[in-house]
């Protein structure tokens, strides 16, 4: 055995010294597994992944395999998804630059929230105020209208238009008070997610967060769909999924979260992106590993595959 290996590894070696002046030799496997090396690559082998050496057989370049169709038609929906996140983080990162701009501390945010509540609850004051005034109005319209149906009188137009009046003016303040509480409820809603978004952007990493553009992407995506009033406990569910994975969060947002960019071989970045729309909302899960030989194996293996069909059970 030791005798046919130092054969096959002269025979390289002496291949390597014959095409060194070529300066080039590629390494291939076909679909049997045989592993052949060459000066140049035939019709036949040119779909093939295949490795560049140098004259110390190292692997300098590796060549992907021709992609098929399906495969070129993800890597297209890949590519759309990237332009999405892209999209969502300067967004987001212009909306955190502001937040951190305006506010230095959470009670900072309290202290504002409070000054606009109270200045609401001030305005629902005086209108409810208003609202007895006009309803006492309308009350004595409506009986002055009461009194000649008892009477067997046809009503006065004059006394018709004051109680129309009188009634659009009592169902404006009406309105006009309701979207003050509605006010109230927003402001309490925003502030209080300001809070958060504050709170984790100061627990972050100090990684800039990006789209992985330097690293290769799997060409398997997870992809969740659900209904808005489900989405919130998806999207809980979804991140947790990825952080029991092992996988380092540097960007969190109610529509993109960012991990760790992959820089070793057997590394993956993981990403979630929930998209939008009037009837449902999907949160895509997309994976990306280091630029070398060793990522793009990773981004093949058996893990991966399982990392993609768990993520796809969570809506179970």
């Amino acid at each position: 055995m030791k005798k046919n290996n130092f054969f096959i590894l002269s025979i390289i070696l002496i291949f390597l010294s014959n095409t060194a002046i070529a300066g080039k030799l590629y390494k291939w496997v076909d679909e049997n597994g045989k592993i052949s090396f060459a000066d140049k690559i035939q019709p036949k082998d040119s779909r093939r992944e295949r490795e560049e050496l140098n004259t110390k057989g190292r692997t300098i370049a590796v060549k992907d395999a021709a992609k098929t169709p399906e495969q070129i038609k993800q890597s297209k929906k890949i590519k759309a998804l990237q332009k999405t996140q892209e999209k969502i983080l300067q967004e987001q990162l212009a909306k955190d630059s502001a937040l951190l701009k305006t506010f230095r501390s959470e009670s900072d945010i309290d202290t504002l929230a409070n000054s606009k509540f109270e200045m609401i609850s001030s305005h629902i004051t005086i209108a409810t105020g208003q609202s007895e005034t006009f309803k006492k109005q309308l009350i004595q319209h409506q009986k002055n209208a009461a009194r000649f149906e008892r009477e067997g009188k046809n009503i006065p137009a004059k006394t018709i238009a004051n109680l129309a009046s009188a009634q659009a003016q009592f169902d404006k303040n009406k309105q006009e008070i309701a979207d003050l509480k509605q006010q109230q409820k927003d402001i309490a809603k925003q502030f209080a997610n300001d809070k958060a978004r504050l709170k984790t952007l100061k627990a972050s990493t100090t990684e800039k967060p990006s789209i992985h553009s330097e690293t290769i992407p799997s060409l398997l995506l997870g992809q969740l769909s659900c209904a808005h009033s489900f989405c919130d406990d998806l999207w809980t569910k979804a991140n947790q999924f990825i952080t029991t994975k092992g996988a380092v969060v540097i960007f969190n947002s109610n529509q993109l979260v960012l991990t760790k960019t992959p820089r070793l071989s057997n590394d993956r970045g993981l990403s979630l992106t929930k998209v939008t729309t009037q009837t449902n909302s999907s949160i895509t899960l997309d994976i990306r590993c280091a630029d070398s030989k060793g990522g793009k194996a990773t981004c093949k293996n058996e893990q991966t595959v399982l990392l993609i069909k768990e993520f796809n059970q969570l809506a179970d």
